[in-house]
């Protein structure tokens, strides 16, 4: 199978800095940035959001950190299986997040949420930590493939609040598993298998925390051209308030 990629971070209209990275990267030649010619998903395409947290230059360095290390990581184990390397990549980011703190203790306290995944063939691997998610629209439905990790999230889960209410929580952005904190992190994994026509919308909660699954999915809609679906995905995260950074991954399925 083929795909195309474009990605885009946004620093919303409240923050004054983004925290927020993304890599988009070819496994087997290695290259990084936007697919707009399709390109064959054999050898692997890497699709990863990160998003930092611990404010200012400590968010924006953890966010980095997750994203470069990864980068190197694959680039060393290009043999090694998908489902592993997506998860060793949140892993060895956890590792070097440690490692920079104690180099330098001002940044104690950074972290970041990420999603990774990997398209092989014409399946899926995606390894979690935080509440970054991946959605699947296929057939005219939006499906959010991963689930929040954190604290509203489990509430929704037992029943205790609605998914409405979820939104609007005060403690809505309290995760439950972060890149670089000082707990152990044990990533959540998923696999899916694609069809030519699907796709794939990585993103910070930036964009979903602003707007709903029916308005994402009707942008989704609008438009063949993944970089306006993208623009007008982020514009409309701002119009209803960019509380916080947008960024986002939307790829596309396809045939040889």
């Amino acid at each position: 199978m083929n795909i195309r990629a474009f990605g885009k971070t946004d620093i919303g209209i409240i923050r004054e800095n983004n925290e927020d990275n993304f890599l988009i990267m070819n496994i087997g030649n290695g290259d990084e940035g936007d697919i707009k010619n399709p390109a064959s998903t054999s050898d692997g395409i890497i699709l990863l959001v990160a998003d930092g947290m611990g404010g200012a230059v400590a968010g924006e360095t953890a966010s980095l950190i997750m994203v470069t290390e990864s980068a190197k990581y694959i680039r060393d184990h290009k043999t090694t299986k998908p489902e592993d390397v997506v998860r060793e990549c949140l892993l060895v980011a956890h590792d070097q997040c440690h490692r920079m703190i104690k180099l330098n203790p001002g940044l104690m306290g950074m972290g970041t949420v990420a999603t990774a995944a990997i398209v092989k063939g014409d399946q899926l691997f995606i390894s979690q930590i935080g509440d970054t998610r991946l959605y699947l629209y296929r057939n005219k439905t939006l499906i959010q493939v991963t689930e929040d990790q954190n604290f509203v999230s489990e509430l929704v889960r037992i029943g205790i609040i609605t998914p409405e209410q979820a939104m609007i929580h005060p403690q809505r952005n309290a995760v439950t598993q972060a890149v670089g904190s000082i707990e152990p992190i044990i990533p959540v994994d998923y696999t899916q298998s694609l069809e030519a026509g699907d796709k794939l919308l990585i993103c910070s909660d930036g964009l979903n925390a602003m707007i709903s699954d029916m308005e994402i999915q009707l942008i989704l809609e609008s438009s063949k051209n993944l970089e306006v679906i993208v623009d007008n995905l982020i514009f409309a995260a701002k119009d209803s308030g960019g509380h916080d950074n947008i960024t986002i991954i939307l790829a596309e399925v396809q045939n040889k």
